[in-house]
């Protein structure tokens, strides 16, 4: 039987399927870009994949607030902002980008159910 607690952990470690296309366009970014250039390109679908573990990890260890819900919008926009950074910056193959349709799922993912699982208020 699935109880909260391991639904929240499947949860948790599904949410760091961002990360994968961060480490695609990492690797796809051209060895003769600088390190921190990189990172700044592949950044998105860690930042999505860290909010999404963080919303989860507030609704596993019992500790939502509403007061967290307005945090949480605000910070959803960091990811889009890396979106489109990465758009205008990125060097590698452009066909790379369709990896954003993941992270853009994930990002409505976290809106929705992070932002119910940070504040406490399921439907």
């Amino acid at each position: 039987m699935l109880t909260f607690k391991s639904a929240m952990t499947i949860w948790t470690l599904l949410a760091w399927l961002p990360l994968v296309s961060s480490i695609v366009y990492f690797r796809s970014s051209p060895s003769s870009e600088s390190v921190l250039q990189r990172m700044a390109v592949s950044a998105h679908g860690a930042v999505i994949a860290l909010l999404c573990s963080v919303a989860l990890l507030v609704a596993i260890f019992g500790s939502p607030r509403q007061e967290y819900g307005e945090i949480y919008r605000l910070l959803l926009w960091v990811p889009l902002f890396l979106v489109a950074y990465s758009f205008f910056r990125f060097r590698g193959k452009k066909e790379i980008h369709f990896l954003q349709l993941l992270n853009i799922l994930w990002l409505i993912f976290a809106f929705l159910f992070g932002g119910m699982a940070i504040t406490g208020v399921w439907l």
